[in-house]
């Protein structure tokens, strides 16, 4: 009876031992599965968080090409502002228009006199240049204006 005892629990070994390496094979098979789905998963992350980040980076430069466009009109706008204060200025006020015949453009009135200075020297040349000085005929004021061209629209 020892002997039956003994290939009965040898039989029940072997199949267990037998079963035990086929139900081995499903395991590993649902392992590599498993990490195939994470990889994926985890590469899937990556491209969004690369995606999101790229995105953020374009929209922050957007919006700093915003604001510097807004600060580049605003003095746009103030300089504008300006100009038209002084178009109006110089339609109203003859002095502002004698001025600036005088001081942007270098006329000089009938009975003004007139003395050529010399500059610096130039640094090629050994002779002063002098600085030409336009000669304009500046009437005097009449009842509403410094001339009559001065109110003509």
């Amino acid at each position: 009876m020892s002997q039956a005892a003994n290939t009965f629990w040898v039989n029940r070994v072997n199949a267990s031992v037998k079963s035990y390496s086929s139900a081995k094979k499903p395991v590993r098979m649902n392992r590599m599965f498993d990490g195939i789905v994470l990889a994926v998963i985890l590469a899937a992350c990556g491209i969004c968080i690369s995606y999101y980040l790229r995105s953020r980076t374009e929209f922050n430069a957007a919006l700093s090409k915003n604001q510097a466009a807004t600060e580049k009109l605003n003095g746009i706008t103030d300089e504008v502002e300006k100009l038209e204060r002084d178009v109006q200025r110089l339609r109203t006020d003859a002095k502002a228009f004698e001025e600036l015949a005088r001081h942007k453009f270098g006329f000089v009135g009938a009975d003004d006199v007139v003395i050529k200075l010399a500059q610096k020297e130039a640094v090629a040349m050994d002779t002063p240049q002098v600085r030409e000085v336009q000669v304009a005929n500046l009437t005097p004021q009449t009842a509403n204006g410094y001339t009559d061209f001065s109110h003509k629209r």
